[in-house]
């Protein structure tokens, strides 16, 4: 004989609702939120350190190619860095030529405002000859110069006798650029 079938037996098995609550949203939400809170503090350290590396690279740079310009030219080149809240640097065809003025000695000049955020802090003048070789002592006998970040990290560009410039790192993680 046969069984009757129950109404419990003849319904469809219930499905289960798909997609996300509210809360577990919010739980996912709250997890990434303070994922990026973390993160937020290095990535504002790279970018600073990004662009403080930025201003060393365009002085070196600057040097290497006042270097070629003075041989091209056959007279000497100064590049004269200026430290300080406002600083700035400038390829000029004498050692006495202002960056913060526009003068018919200037070649070309970058001002802290090109590089925000980055401080100079310690400047030199190079003079580079025709034949190649560097003069540090042109103003005040500075070895280099220095950049540095608002957390002390910092970049040297120090000129060799021969006029080549070379970057390195002081104090602080600078990837890709040797220690000095």
């Amino acid at each position: 004989m046969l069984e009757p079938v129950s109404a419990e037996r003849q319904r469809p098995p219930a499905r289960r609702a798909q997609g996300v609550t509210l809360l577990e949203l919010a739980m996912a939400l709250a997890v990434v939120a303070i994922l990026g809170a973390l993160a937020v503090p290095s990535l504002g350290a790279r970018m600073e350190r990004q662009r403080t590396q930025a201003a060393a690279e365009k002085l070196a740079g600057d040097l290497a190619e006042a270097r070629f310009e003075a041989a091209q030219r056959g007279l000497p080149l100064t590049v004269r860095s200026q430290a300080g809240s406002g600083w700035c640097w400038a390829v000029a065809t004498t050692p006495t030529c202002d960056c913060h003025t526009g003068q018919a000695c200037l070649i070309r000049a970058v001002r802290s405002t090109d590089h925000p955020g980055v401080r100079l802090t310690q400047g030199q003048a190079v003079q580079l000859d025709p034949g190649g070789s560097a003069n540090a002592g042109a103003a005040g006998g500075a070895t280099a110069t220095v950049f540095e970040t608002g957390r002390g990290e910092r970049l040297r560009v120090a000129v060799s006798a021969l006029g080549r410039p070379r970057l390195c790192a002081e104090s602080g993680n600078w990837p890709h650029v040797p220690a000095c």
